[in-house]
C-alpha cells in the first residue's frame, strides 16, 4: 500500500496573515502562494494556475513571516484540511527556500 503527502511548489506570495499563537504559545503564521507553471501532462503542454493556503508553525513562522507579498519562494511540506470540519486544504510546511 502506497502511503504517501509530500508536496514540493513554487510560486508567488500574495497574502500574508500577522502572526498568532495558539493556546500552547506556538507561533503561527498562514499565507496564500499563487502557483503558475506550464506543465507536459501526457504528451501536451497545459498552463497550471492554483492559489494554496499555506501554514507554519515554531522557527518557520518566523521565517515566513518576514517574507514580503510578491517574494517568489519554494515550499515543502503536507497536505492537511484546514480544520476537521472543512474539505479545504491547505500545505503545511517543513521548508521555505527563497527564490
Amino acid at each position: 500500500m502506497l502511503v504517501s503527502n509530500w508536496l514540493n511548489i513554487s510560486g508567488e506570495i500574495t497574502h500574508i496573515e500577522p502572526q498568532r499563537t495558539t493556546p500552547a504559545g506556538i507561533p503561527i503564521v498562514e499565507a496564500v502562494l499563487l502557483h503558475r507553471s506550464k506543465q507536459t501532462i501526457g504528451k501536451s503542454e497545459r498552463l497550471v494556475e492554483c492559489e494554496l493556503t499555506v501554514q507554519a508553525s515554531a522557527e518557520l513562522a518566523g521565517l515566513l513571516g518576514k517574507q514580503s507579498v510578491g517574494a517568489r519562494v519554494k515550499l515543502q511540506g503536507v497536505l492537511n484540511r484546514r480544520s476537521v470540519n472543512s474539505r479545504q486544504l491547505m500545505l503545511i510546511l517543513s521548508e521555505l527556500e527563497k527564490e
